[in-house]
């Protein structure tokens, strides 16, 4: 069985991605991937060396880092299993989180259907009705983008949510590609979308010998 291979550009800036577990396989002799502590502390000093025009102010280094932990800990909960990738573009802005995984194909169940039910592009739920375009990957083909408002149960909040999604298949393989994303700023999601249409066209599906090894300091 194949699985999902996210490839890292070197310039695959702002994304940041969280291990799914400690230390990360693989890189047990890498200290930044021992812990969420040493990750999130590595990538918070990076990100403002990275803005090399910008100072940050006494405790922001040490901010980001609080920030970062949190989401390394808390992010990968939401969807289990999922690759868990942030969009940062500043260390002074919130994290966004995006989840890629794939998803088992239900016997008997066509692609347009699955698509549409995986990107809840038939939703009942929203606030409105869901925006359904195709989206083209360089990799994956023609598949749905979804962009939906809805109202959290919760909180009462009209979060925004994004999905995307492809129909993978090559020989006997078949999978579904999936990527979510959501926020209860709808400025935020929409800032990031151009950024996320990228990010969503470097996901390819790969065999077990491809796999690219991610290492924390080509990032």
């Amino acid at each position: 069985m194949s699985w999902l291979n996210v490839k890292h550009a070197m310039d695959l800036s702002p994304w940041i991605r969280i291990p799914l577990m400690w230390p990360e396989p693989g890189l047990e002799d890498v200290e930044e991937a021992q812990t969420p502590e040493a990750w999130a502390r590595y990538f918070a000093e990076g990100l403002w060396e990275d803005f090399a025009s910008e100072k940050p102010e006494p405790g922001e280094v040490d901010l980001l880092t609080n920030i970062l932990l949190m989401y390394a800990i808390r992010a990968p909960a939401a969807f289990p299993d999922f690759e868990v990738f942030l969009h940062l573009p500043h260390p002074r802005e919130i994290p966004l989180p995006v989840y890629v995984d794939l998803v088992e194909i239900e016997e008997g169940e066509d692609r347009a259907t699955a698509l549409r039910e995986l990107t809840h592009a038939d939703a009942s739920y929203t606030v409105e009705r869901p925006i359904v375009e195709d989206f083209d990957s360089p990799h994956l083909g023609t598949g749905l983008r979804v962009l939906r408002y809805y109202q959290d149960e919760e909180s009462n909040e009209v979060h925004v949510g994004l999905r995307y999604a492809w129909r993978y298949e090559k020989g006997t393989e078949a999978a579904d590609v999936l990527i979510i994303l959501a926020d209860p700023d709808a400025g935020r999601i929409l800032r990031a979308i151009d950024d996320v249409d990228e990010f969503a066209r470097t996901v390819r599906i790969s065999a077990d010998t491809e796999a690219d090894d991610w290492n924390p300091s080509q990032n």
